[in-house]
């Protein structure tokens, strides 16, 4: 079943995730991301950083997930973000995905990580469509 695109301004529902260290392990051992900054405690306070780090690329999947969750029956085209802060495990973050602009069977939506004090941590933009269109193919 697909979901009916929201008009422009619109918002999905957020998305709440608070990443743990057990799942900061996990991803690094299946995207092979030895990077000792997202396991290991001391070397990343060696590394100048709080603890620990959120890798960049599952903080983009969790802000995906949102608009997947969001948005079914629609296809994820293009995906552009920044990160603009760190984070540290066991911090709650919301995703959140609004839509900027819809024509026909494609949308763009402007994607936000809002940290507990109301800063932005990864901000970006994700082109979809309509699933089983020709654009897709």
């Amino acid at each position: 079943m697909t979901a009916a695109l929201p008009a422009p301004g619109a918002e999905l529902p957020p998305l709440r995730h608070a990443a743990t260290r057990l799942q900061l392990f996990r991803y690094s051992a299946v995207t092979w991301n030895p990077h000792r900054i997202h396991f290991e405690e001391e070397y990343a306070r060696s590394e100048g950083h709080a603890g620990t780090l959120v890798h960049s690329h599952l903080r983009a999947a969790l802000a995906l997930r949102c608009v997947a969750e969001g948005l079914p029956g629609w296809t994820i085209a293009e995906v552009k973000y920044r990160v603009r802060r760190p984070v540290v495990p066991g911090t709650e973050l919301v995703y959140g995905a609004r839509v900027r602009e819809a024509a026909g069977d494609a949308a763009v939506l402007e994607l936000t990580e809002t940290h507990p004090g109301g800063e932005v941590g990864l901000a970006g933009t994700v082109t979809v469509r309509r699933a089983g269109r020709e654009a897709d193919r």
